[in-house]
């Protein structure tokens, strides 16, 4: 196999973890907007494995066994960068649940990786891409149905939590934003005039403003109050802005006391979307509040959801036992 130099006499040396950096500064460049989960599941399941791998020297068996293993292995934990051990916790490998959310992971760090692949393709450091072109995702990932909390389940929640994790809660559950969004605000993007939230960075790439109801706009009163307008909004107990890395174990305490289990944080979103359609909302506003560019994603989660004429109906004139 031949690589294609480019001018750069070190290309046939590329290695996985070279060909990721300079995709992640070449995309960060350029605005990527989800950048830090794709560098986040880089770090946790590709580095490890293929990191000091040439690119030339990557092979189909090669990526589908790294694909599968992340479905097959036992799960791993966030380790210490000093541990002498890897934490894992060990799954049920015939529950049929778990291995599709297991493939579900594999297909989205997939995605990383072909894209980090084929950027270093399309810019002529390598000049095969079959090793990972031909290696194709899991079918059938998509979950049958999206958890959301009942009305009891989300004052559950928030009864059971206090200080910067209520917080975090109850932001999550009065906006609908994703945990990165909320990690983001600063002072000055909550309106109090409005009564609204600012979000400029988000997924889609458009910023959005977010009206509040009366007890979010007071929740969010209160957070602002006395602070310097570029001061995180939400922030840890210790005043330092939330991370992706830090949450976790406040949370998973927090499902603890609440006895609720198998709830990620990003379901408050959906969450927050269900009750708005429940209780009547145009999917297109729901959308809107979301930060999606249109309404196909609230129509594939949240339709099923909204007041029907024709549900009302059969469950009016159909015949029962």
């Amino acid at each position: 196999m031949k690589t294609l130099c480019a001018g750069n006499e070190t290309a046939p040396a590329l290695t996985v973890n070279a060909a990721l950096d300079r995709y992640f500064e070449a995309r960060g460049a350029e605005g990527m907007k989800s950048i830090d989960d794709a560098k986040g599941r880089a770090a946790f399941h590709i580095r490890p494995k293929l990191g000091s791998v040439k690119v030339v020297d990557l092979t189909i068996e090669k990526v589908r066994a790294w694909r599968d293993g992340m479905v097959s292995s036992q799960k791993r934990l966030r380790t210490g960068k000093y541990a002498e051990k890897i934490n894992s916790v060990t799954v049920d490998l015939t529950d049929p649940e778990v291995i599709r959310r297991r493939r579900d992971t594999a297909n989205r760090t997939l995605t990383t990786l072909k894209a980090a692949l084929n950027w270093a393709f399309n810019n002529r450091l390598v000049s095969d891409d079959t090793a990972w072109r031909l290696v194709r995702p899991y079918r059938g990932t998509t979950a049958a149905r999206i958890r959301f909390l009942t009305p009891t389940e989300q004052k559950t929640l928030v009864a059971a939590s206090n200080g910067a994790i209520r917080d975090l809660v109850s932001a999550a559950l009065v906006t609908g934003a994703r945990f990165s969004e909320l990690a983001r605000l600063r002072v000055t993007d909550y309106d109090a005039v409005n009564k609204s939230v600012f979000v400029a960075e988000s997924k889609s790439g458009k910023p959005r403003h977010i009206p509040l109801p009366a007890g979010g706009a007071e929740l969010f009163e209160r957070l602002a109050k006395g602070r310097g307008g570029s001061e995180p909004l939400l922030a840890q107990d210790s005043g330092v802005a939330w991370a992706a890395a830090v949450y976790h174990r406040p949370w998973k305490t927090l499902l603890k006391q609440a006895n609720l289990s198998d709830v990620t944080l990003h379901e408050l979103r959906h969450t927050y979307a269900s009750t708005m359609v429940r209780n009547g909302a145009p999917l297109i506003i729901v959308a809107q509040a979301l930060g999606h560019s249109d309404t196909r994603m609230a129509e594939k989660h949240y339709a099923h959801l909204a007041p029907s004429y024709v549900a009302d109906t059969i469950r009016r004139l159909a015949p029962d036992i």
